[in-house]
C-alpha cells in the first residue's frame, strides 16, 4: 500500500489523515496540530469506510480538505476551465452563470401584464 495523506485545516488548526500498512493490517494516523493518534484496523476496507465517515465528519463540522499526497492527477484541473462549444460532455450539468441576471418565473407578478395593460 501506497501511504497517502490527506490535510485538513480549520482556521489556524491543521488536521493530517494518514494510511500505513503495519504487519497486524493497517492504521490510520491522526495527526493533529503536531500530535499522532493511531487506529488500527484488521481490513483496509474498514479503515476506508471509517475514514470516509470521518472526512464527512470533519466537513460539516468546519475543516476544509487543503491538499492530497501523492497528487494522482496527471493533468491540469479542468473542472474550473470553461468548456467548447462543440464538447459533447454533459454541458447540462455546468452551474449556471451568477451575472445576476433577473429571470422571470411563470406568474411572475413583475413580468405578468394587468388586462388593462395587454388591452
Amino acid at each position: 500500500m501506497q501511504q497517502r495523506s490527506w490535510t485538513f485545516h480549520r482556521g489556524d488548526e491543521q488536521l493530517v489523515l494518514q494510511r500505513h500498512e503495519t504487519d497486524g493490517g493497517f492504521a490510520l494516523v491522526v495527526v493533529v496540530n503536531g500530535t499522532a493518534s493511531t487506529i488500527p484496523f484488521q481490513k483496509e476496507s474498514a479503515l476506508t469506510v471509517f475514514q470516509n465517515d470521518m472526512e464527512e465528519l470533519l466537513v460539516h463540522t468546519g475543516w476544509q480538505l487543503q491538499e492530497c499526497q501523492p497528487e494522482r492527477r496527471q493533468k491540469r484541473d479542468r473542472r474550473r476551465f470553461p468548456r467548447v462549444t462543440n464538447d459533447r460532455r454533459r454541458w447540462w450539468t455546468d452551474p449556471a452563470p451568477t451575472d445576476n441576471v433577473y429571470v422571470p418565473t411563470r406568474g411572475d407578478r413583475r413580468t405578468s401584464k394587468s388586462r388593462a395593460e395587454k388591452d
